[in-house]
């Protein structure tokens, strides 16, 4: 089977799709496709790279069955490889067959067990922090950041992944992120309009924001 990355993803992530930086922060508006890119990414990448492992994390444990889990499904079906793949919903996690890799899901309301967390095949290497404003506490970040550690082969990187709508600017990922200069940190913002999937019914609720309700047109419609 042969498939054409850029048709299943579209356009618009190649910088963030490419980059190998320990820190990719992505901010977008709603239909921005940073959520349903970044499970594109885990699923190719994990089958790419043998002994990756990846744990996905929101704020609420009871959160991710929706949302992070849900896409990585989907991401799964879209790469048509649903057969290598073992779901799990107790507990909540995706097996990759061929090798035992791993995606792990936790929530930051029960931190212990983020601090023992360990694989059986290869290395935890990647994470996604899916809706990342709901981390209020920079020192919690900075606690599961001391975590992923440890020497990994040459084939293999470390890398935390954020994806989020912004809602204020006074949120620490601002400050650490989006207003520094750092060669650790690819910082982006995307909106809707790269997204090629969206029809014009979608698009429609968008400019009638914009008319309607300038100020939400600019949180959820430019990602501001």
């Amino acid at each position: 089977m042969e498939i054409r990355l850029s048709e299943i993803i579209g356009k618009g992530y190649k910088t963030f799709w490419e980059s190998k930086k320990r820190y990719r922060v992505l901010k977008g508006s709603r239909g921005s496709k940073k959520s349903k890119t970044t499970a594109l990414w885990i699923i190719y990448n994990m089958m790419k790279h043998k002994e990756s492992n990846t744990l996905v994390i929101r704020k609420v444990f009871n959160s991710l069955r929706d949302s992070c889990y849900s896409d990585l499904l989907w991401a799964i079906e879209r790469l048509g490889v649903s057969h290598l793949w073992k779901s799990t919903k107790s507990p909540l996690e995706l097996v990759y067959k061929p090798t035992g890799q791993k995606i792990l899901f936790r929530g930051l309301d029960d931190p212990l067990k983020l601090t023992s967390i360990t694989v059986e095949k290869g290395y935890l290497c990647w994470v996604w922090i899916e809706e990342a404003y709901e981390l209020m506490s920079e020192d919690a970040f900075n606690k599961l950041d001391l975590s992923i550690r440890g020497k990994l082969p040459e084939h293999l990187w470390k890398q935390i992944t954020f994806t989020f709508n912004p809602w204020n600017e006074k949120h620490w990922l601002k400050a650490r992120f989006f207003d520094v200069e750092d060669e650790d940190i690819l910082a982006l913002t995307t909106t809707y309009k790269i997204n090629e999937f969206l029809d014009d019914d979608d698009r429609k609720v968008f400019e009638k924001m914009k008319r309607d309700n300038p100020k939400r047109y600019r949180i959820e419609g430019e990602a501001e």
